[in-house]
């Protein structure tokens, strides 16, 4: 926690100072700078500032209308891509992003022309681009303010307007643009940055965020003072983008604590430019379709989607029976039995100390009882054989009685668990309902026949929040984290994930953004240096810690210990069993002796 407190400061230090420079001075190097004279020097004292491989030349339909000298320009050793106007591609799916754009504008604000660069850098609208015009015009004014426009139209905001001479096209003065907080010309320094970082400095510029409420990626609260606060990994990382680059935060609607919402779909607000970041994550795949990766962020998170199902409940006492009196067992006892009686009434025949019974050699009065382990009257004989035979009777009756009680003691006193959900199959079998927010559902890969969707988010988080066992419910491997570190808090675990109930493959997590987002750039930075540093560990048990304070997190489950109960009339069912086919037998072996002596004393 100290050094998360530390690299905090840290951060919010960098932030300070970045506020009071507004530029970078760690990706740019402090040039001596001297005025460029024409265009092709500017050119290379930017190349010199920060290299590029190509240049975007995009000039009028004909030359004519070009009174400079650009053969300097068309000399230099660059790979170059001259364009005019209607001519569009999109750049960035051919050539390395790290090109300048030169845009020949010799006369007035040609629309046509600046839309055809902003067309061929789409998705990479912060590229460099110079804007090279005649300084004898009469209405600079109004061409300043048209690019200015057309610049924050098109969200660039790294332009450079250069006014050259119409007699050899030497430079007589040029302006930066000023993205922040509002778009403005700004005249050059003496630091000898073409191009800084503006998005170093937002200097309090409003940036839109959508308030998710999607637990624990954002989870909000209200504090003492009746304030909501935001927590979670999420909701944490658009904090301090916003505070580190001098940002002010502003919900697009009114945060709200009820939990009503849960991973809205925001792509038609997107779309339509209403929010600038989003506190939501998806993978990007809309209708099955992927979706071009300069619409999202950089990584955030790789997580699959499962399904939380509660786990196997140990078995009652009535389950327990027949795992006690298996077949195994049942079969031991008549095999043995029936060895003894046959070994011990063969001894009797053979000896002729006893009249022997022909059913003596299936089953007598010593072979079952010296088994289980009961007292038997042993007959008392010289024959060694007899002793020999009693005693093994006595050591597998002994082993026997061991086992047994051993095994129902372990039974009684720590029941099996019941066999957990192997597949989705046995999902289908089992009385199980899966839970699942209409948000977020789509065609599932395997059919769940016992499925129920919900419109009530707040239902859906409260149920699954307290672990209600009621149902199963979909869970990402980030939000699995935190109901795993809450059943540590628990006498025994209430849910479990499978590998083979998984509902979606790994997917990367991102944050969707705008068209040609000017915030990009800097939260991808900002993600790298997060998860360099181990924040969204830390945050995780922030938030968990968070929701314990709230009471969002309760341990109900902690007093449920099992104490020890009489046995009830229900839990020996299968010893009432046992007894009535005791009796049955008994009285059908009764009849069966009477048959046979009144055959026999019919015979004599």
């Amino acid at each position: 926690m100290k050094c998360l407190l530390q690299l905090v400061f840290g951060l919010f230090i960098a932030a300070f100072f970045t506020s009071i420079f507004g530029n970078d001075g760690v990706l740019c190097k402090d040039l001596k700078w001297s005025y460029p004279t024409n265009l092709s020097q500017l050119l290379q004292n930017i190349y010199k500032e920060r290299s590029f491989v190509s240049i975007l030349l995009i000039i009028p339909c004909t030359m004519v209308e070009v009174s400079w000298d650009l053969q300097t320009v068309f000399k230099w050793q660059i790979p170059k891509i001259v364009m005019t106007p209607g001519q569009e591609f999109e750049l960035r799916k051919v050539f390395n992003k790290e090109i300048i754009a030169v845009v020949v504008m010799p006369s007035n604000f040609d629309k046509v022309l600046f839309d055809t660069c902003a067309q061929t850098l789409n998705n990479t609208r912060q590229t460099r681009i110079v804007v090279a015009t005649d300084d004898l015009k009469t209405s600079q004014t109004q061409f300043e303010k048209q690019l200015l426009q057309a610049s924050q139209s098109y969200k660039m905001t790294r332009v450079i307007l250069a006014y050259l001479h119409s007699n050899g096209g030497e430079l007589s003065s040029y302006l930066k643009l000023q993205p922040y907080p509002n778009y403005q010309w700004s005249n050059p320094t003496n630091n000898g940055f073409f191009y800084p970082e503006y998005w170093r400095n937002l200097h309090h510029k409003k940036v839109v965020v959508y308030a998710e409420q999607s637990i624990p990626g954002v989870f909000l609260f209200k504090d003492s003072k009746g304030n909501i606060q935001c927590s979670g990994h999420l909701g944490k990382l658009i904090a301090l983008f916003v505070h580190h680059y001098n940002g002010t935060m502003q919900p697009y609607h009114t945060p709200k604590v009820d939990k009503s919402t849960f991973y809205t779909n925001i792509k038609e607000l997107m779309e339509q430019q209403l929010i600038d970041l989003p506190m939501i994550v998806d993978s990007g795949v809309n209708n099955g379709v992927d979706e071009k990766w300069h619409l999202r962020s950089d990584c955030i998170e790789v997580t699959q989607i499962k399904l939380m199902v509660p786990c196997p409940s140990p078995r009652s006492i009535l389950e327990i029976y027949p795992l006690l009196l298996n077949l195994d067992f049942i079969g031991s006892l008549i095999i043995g039995t029936v060895v003894f009686s046959f070994t011990h009434s063969l001894f009797d025949w053979i000896f002729g100390e006893m009249v022997v019974q022909p059913w003596s050699f299936l089953l007598d009065d010593k072979g079952l009882p010296g088994l289980l382990g009961h007292a038997f009257v042993a007959r008392v004989s010289p024959r060694l054989s007899l002793k020999i035979l009693y005693l093994l009777m006595a050591f597998a009756g002994l082993n026997t009685n061991m086992r047994f009680g051993a095994k129902m003691k372990t039974l009684f006193t720590t029941p099996p668990y019941h066999r957990h959900l192997e597949n989705f199959e046995e999902l289908n079998r089992s009385p199980v309902t899966i839970l699942v927010p209409e948000t977020v559902f789509e065609e599932l890969p395997y059919p769940i026949e016992k499925l129920m969707l919900t419109q009530d988010n707040a239902f859906f988080q409260e149920m699954r929040q307290s672990l209600n066992t009621s149902y199963g419910y979909f869970t990402s491997l980030s939000a699995w984290q935190t109901f795993k570190q809450t059943q540590r808090g628990i006498s025994h675990k209430v849910f479990c994930i499978y590998d083979n109930l998984t509902i979606r493959s790994p997917k990367l997590m991102s944050f969707r953004l705008q068209r040609n987002s000017v915030y990009k750039e800097p939260l991808d930075a900002l993600i790298h240096r997060v998860h360099d540093a181990g924040l969204m560990q830390a945050w995780y048990s922030q938030t968990f810690a968070d929701m314990l304070r709230q009471k969002e997190i309760k341990f109900k489950y902690s007093t449920d210990i099992v104490e020890a109960s009489a046995l009830k009339v229900g839990d020996l069912k299968w010893l009432w069993i046992i007894l009535a086919m005791g009796w049955l037998f008994d009285t059908l072996v009764f009849f069966v002796e009477i048959a046979i002596d009144r055959y026999v004393g019919t015979l004599v």
